[in-house]
């Protein structure tokens, strides 16, 4: 997979027809996935390039930062993802205010006609693009028609009648619903970050942990749950409490995890951790020996919720 943080850089890269789908595409859920599926499949079918063409920043990040949602994936991990499912070319363009006032017709002209030489356009079903979200699908198509690409509308994607979207996503996240979310995901949500010194209070109660300073923007409702862990190439399963640590008047949020079956250095590494399942929301405990009898009753369900979990 090439990946092109400029337009310019595209140039001359796209003599192969292309087959494009446009999108934010925040958490890459399996509604995505779908969609990127038909680009590939039908880019291999006629020769062709499959492009993934979406912004970075999240165009509401630059134009309307307060109500901007949290973004289930980074920068990093939608590259990832991308090439995992089989993109031949990764256009992740700056967003700015410039781009904001390019007009749907300039931009369908400009860059997927004459820049990415399509053939043919993949969408979701409620895509908007262009000036003032102008551009709709049927205004999309009708340029396509002018311009000699097709568009092809993908509609949503059920999971036993629900639709997936990334607000829905949100939401479960927020509610610790990470066993339903990763349902709608594909895969279970992933939390990436470097580990940093904490109170050592783990250590103490015979339960070190590794104190996770996260690069991303959701944290799952305050509880305890069961992870998998991944550390410099290798899984580990883990137990993990993200919250405000009320036993100890602590009030801010911290998310930090006990590595089963595992001793050794992590300070300063990084680390990601795979919400699995919830085993209990966070709770205060009058003396740290209660503290320590839940931790070892947690380890134990966590044990058995991520055994159940191949």
């Amino acid at each position: 997979m090439e990946l092109f943080t400029d337009l310019e850089q595209v140039e001359g890269c796209c003599a192969k027809k292309g087959v494009v789908t446009l999108g934010n595409f925040d958490g890459l859920h399996i509604g995505h996935q779908v969609l990127i599926g038909k680009v590939v499949n039908r880019a291999r079918e006629i020769g062709g390039n499959s492009i993934v063409f979406t912004f970075h920043p999240h165009p509401l990040k630059v134009l309307s930062p307060d109500t901007c949602p949290p973004l289930i994936s980074t920068y990093e991990e939608k590259i990832a993802l991308f090439e995992e499912l089989g993109i031949d070319l990764l256009l992740m363009i700056p967003f700015t205010r410039k781009i904001a006032e390019m007009s749907a017709w300039d931009f369908a002209e400009t860059v997927l006609a004459n820049t990415l030489n399509a053939s043919e356009v993949f969408v979701g079903f409620n895509y908007r693009f262009g000036r003032d979200r102008e551009g709709s699908v049927d205004r999309l198509r009708e340029f396509g028609e002018k311009l000699g690409f097709r568009v092809t509308e993908v509609r949503e994607v059920t999971v036993h009648d629900e639709v997936v979207s990334s607000t829905k996503i949100r939401d479960l996240l927020r509610a610790g619903n990470v066993d339903h979310a990763a349902r709608l995901l594909g895969r279970p949500y992933a939390i990436t970050g470097r580990v940093v010194k904490g109170d050592q209070r783990g250590r103490t109660l015979g339960f070190p942990t590794a104190n996770v300073e996260p690069v991303h923007e959701i944290m799952p409702y305050p509880g305890v749950y069961a992870v998998r862990v991944f550390l410099e190439g290798k899984q580990y399963d883990g137990v993990a409490n993200a919250g405000f640590r009320p036993t100890f008047d602590k009030r801010d949020l911290c998310l930090e995890a006990h590595i089963l079956d595992f001793s050794g250095e992590v300070y300063g590494k990084e680390i990601t951790l795979f919400f699995v399942a919830k085993i209990r929301d966070e709770k205060r405990f009058e003396s740290l020996e209660a503290l320590k009898a839940q931790i070892e009753k947690d380890i134990v369900e966590g044990r058995k919720r991520l055994h159940s979990q191949p």
